[in-house]
């Protein structure tokens, strides 16, 4: 549904009346604000550190988006997250693996955020050329997580196309990431997603992307892990006489080495799951999901390095890189939105693809109440139960909580 509406919300964008202005001063001043405050409380118990530690984070971001002056446009933003008070908990990704405490990956920074030019000259097209995020269909490959507070953005050169009736082509040549830790790194990405409406509601994709990246120190012990990733995918909601609607999501994809990559690199992943919601009964909500992530032998666990973490496999981010031994999880969500409030539950399974090998479980709760249109209050929770080991490493039980407030102007 999140990919549906976002391939919509891009569509109606391209095929809306821009406002042109005579000058740059016009193009300026013609602009409109963006403001975002987002003060978190994060509380973090683990079972592999025994320690338990909370903290206190603020993100601000400030910009500034032009008018369109033949045809050009402009966006800026600057951001600062900072870390207002920490007891054991660390911030700092240069700590990872090595500190006594949990990680909270919500490092103090101050950068730029989205910074980049759009030309909007071209019938139903938009070409977008600096730093800027990516979310791509339910944000399982490209994703700017938004969930921490730096997000993660891309620099490089994008362009989407709506030329044919109900059909997005979308591409992009990318060269660099800031990652959520607010690092930089150099990266060589190309991507091409084509997406297909053949009804209200409905959605049909093919994606491919090459990342052509060695990744030094990464996660999944390769000494370069750069990739390619082909891909299709159908989701929609369809209407019933019955007072409901029913839900379904298809995928699959395969990846394999590319650009020198490790040949190891050789894995499948695959979703399939479906529900109902009763849009009279504050759209309450049911469904249930499963996905894999195979395994080369138990060597290489299908990897998906730019998705959103938060979004996937559990709030507890315990799977944020697949194991070598694969990744199953199949979960049971649940979602109503009773006047201003949000619910969401989900339970999760995970298991090892190869070797059978049980990873644990885990239980996510949110609540979100929206106090006015521009002011979000929120609470998560989520409990990991560790199970056997993930043939690198052993899982561990977790507790996490997070309570936040966001407001946008």
């Amino acid at each position: 549904m999140l990919g549906l509406a976002l391939s919509a919300l891009v569509g109606s964008d391209l095929s809306a009346q821009q406002v042109q202005v005579d000058s740059l001063a016009d193009a300026i001043t013609g602009g409109s604000l963006s403001l975002e405050l987002r003060p978190r409380y994060a509380d973090i118990s683990d079972a592999e550190t025994n320690e338990n530690g909370h903290a206190w984070t603020m993100r601000s971001i400030v910009g500034w988006r032009t008018a369109a002056l033949d045809d050009f446009r402009a966006v800026v933003e600057a951001i600062h997250t900072d870390v207002v008070d920490a007891y054991h908990i660390r911030t700092d990704a240069a700590q990872y693996g090595t500190s006594t405490y949990p990680l909270l990956p919500d490092p103090r920074s101050t950068d730029t955020n989205q910074v980049y030019l759009e030309y909007l000259g071209l019938p139903d097209t938009r070409v977008r050329l600096g730093k800027q995020p990516i979310r791509l269909d339910n944000e399982r490959f490209f994703s700017d997580v938004d969930f921490r507070q730096t997000p993660a953005l891309f620099s490089g050169l994008t362009v989407v196309n709506n030329s044919l009736p109900d059909t997005e082509v979308y591409a992009a040549l990318l060269n660099r990431i800031r990652t959520v830790f607010a690092t930089q790194a150099r990266t060589r990405i190309w991507l091409l997603r084509i997406a297909y409406s053949p009804a209200q509601g409905q959605s049909v994709a093919a994606y491919a992307y090459g990342l052509n990246q060695p990744q030094d120190g990464n996660d999944i012990w390769l000494n370069d892990a750069s990739h390619q990733v082909f891909g299709l995918r159908a989701e929609g909601v369809v209407p019933t006489s019955l007072g409901f609607s029913a839900l379904y999501t298809a995928e699959a994809a395969h990846q394999r080495h590319y650009a020198g990559g490790d040949p190891l690199i050789e894995a499948d992943y695959w979703r399939l799951g479906g529900g109902v919601v009763w849009p009279r009964l504050a759209g309450f909500g049911v469904r249930v999901d499963r996905e894999v992530k195979t395994s080369n032998s138990g060597q290489y666990g299908f990897q998906t390095p730019y998705e959103d973490t938060y979004a996937f496999n559990g709030w507890a981010l315990q799977f944020t890189t697949t194991p070598p031994t694969g990744l199953r999880d199949t979960w049971l969500s649940l979602r109503a939105q009773p006047g201003r409030f949000t619910l969401v539950a989900e339970a999760h399974h995970f298991g090892a693809t190869s070797g059978g090998s049980d990873y644990g479980n885990e239980r996510d709760l949110r609540v979100a109440y929206a106090a006015t249109h521009s002011l979000t209050l929120k609470l998560q929770h989520a409990r990991f139960h560790g199970g056997e080991s993930g043939g690198w490493v052993d899982f561990y039980d977790v507790t996490k909580t997070w309570l936040s407030l966001t407001y946008d102007y």
